[in-house]
């Protein structure tokens, strides 16, 4: 079913019977299709093949049905050691899908951008995501939630609230907030941020800052080479993943903290650095002004596994507070909480770029 068929399909008026209503809901649910992807610019992605996105239509007032497919592998995303799709692969489906349905639907302009306030995502049947022959056929029911009292016209604020469906199946519940601001003011917020970060005190000497990386206007990656080795050379530490240095898996975002560095922490908590490559193709598959979202939401995923003693991640619950600088280091902490959750921050500096939640079996 192509995009905005259900429109057709839904009756008007007289308003259907619920069971009327949710029957023609299932028939567009089974009629979405998974032949193609969309436009690769409706989900900000310089490459088609990060698209995941294939197809969507209206399903009532402010809910949508989309449809994904989503690979058997990826450089990026691959399946857990329980089988299933990975974690990460089914967040970026839910960023795709705001961001899409902002600019198919609520008339976000394309070149408008998108911070995201909060980002959830919680597994309920873990054997509905299990990677098997073929890829996942995934139809995210959606309700979008915005402020009473009209749109503002300066910026788009909603929260989308997401079922996850595997044939029929409800395997997840997501929920992710955005702000939309336009080009001007997404340049000054990000200059008001600049100015603010330059004139707090740093405690730089000798050209290097208190936290291990050159002098502000080199980037963390350009900052490798002062300390810590290349991937894969002797001395780098092994991946998050448990496969040793110079293996095919390199998805380890995080590196061990100096010792000169390492501050004093409650029993049980740990803490890493956060590796920035804006040269990688992945995290950076375009060029960004700041630390990707889901580069910190990658680190929260490994540093929960590695708290949790390696186990996969069920839930994460994930707030945003400000942009990370590409110029400073940035550091992920991460304590065990009660009920067997597991608590973690990134944090540049003084400031805390996000906090998150987690949880792992």
């Amino acid at each position: 079913m192509s995009i905005g068929v259900l429109q057709t399909v839904l009756p008007v008026e007289p308003l259907a019977p619920v069971e009327s209503l949710e029957s023609l809901i299932r028939e567009a649910k089974e009629g979405l299709s998974f032949d193609r992807t969309i436009s690769r610019r409706f989900v900000h992605r310089a490459s088609v093949t990060e698209v995941f996105l294939t197809d969507a239509v209206v399903a009532g007032s402010d809910r949508f049905l989309v449809g994904a497919q989503l690979p058997r592998n990826h450089a990026l995303y691959r399946p857990e050691e329980t089988g299933q799709c990975d974690f990460m692969l089914l967040v970026e489906t839910v960023r795709q899908a705001g961001i899409f349905l902002s600019h198919r639907y609520h008339d976000v302009p394309l070149g408008h951008h998108f911070i995201f306030k909060a980002l959830s995502l919680r597994i309920g049947d873990p054997a509905a995501l299990r990677v098997g022959c073929g890829p996942l056929a995934v139809v995210l029911d959606v309700k979008v939630v915005t402020p009473a009292g009209g749109r503002n016209p300066r910026r788009f604020d909603a929260r989308f609230d997401m079922v996850i469906e595997v044939g029929g199946r409800e395997c997840a519940r997501a929920s992710a907030g955005v702000v939309v601001i336009d080009g001007v003011r997404y340049g000054r917020l990000r200059q008001r941020g600049r100015v603010a970060e330059t004139a707090r005190p740093t405690g730089r000497e000798h050209g290097s800052s208190v936290y291990g990386a050159p002098e502000y206007g080199t980037s963390a990656y350009e900052a490798s080479a002062y300390g810590t080795p290349e991937y894969g050379a002797p001395g780098h530490p092994a991946s998050l993943y448990g496969v040793p240095a110079g293996a095919a898996d390199d998805r380890g975002v995080l590196r061990p903290v100096p010792a000169a560095e390492a501050l004093t922490r409650p029993p049980g908590t740990r803490e890493w650095r956060l590796h920035v490559d804006p040269t990688h193709p992945g995290y950076f598959e375009h060029p960004s002004d700041h630390v990707p979202g889901m580069l910190l939401l990658e680190a929260f995923r490994q540093a929960a596994r590695e708290t949790a003693g390696g186990a996969a991640l069920t839930s994460l619950d994930a707030d945003f507070a400000v942009f990370g600088e590409l110029a400073e280091a940035v550091t992920v902490e991460a304590a065990p909480a009660e009920g067997g959750r597991v608590r973690l921050s990134a944090t540049q500096g003084a400031r805390v770029l996000a906090t998150a939640v987690a949880r792992c079996a």
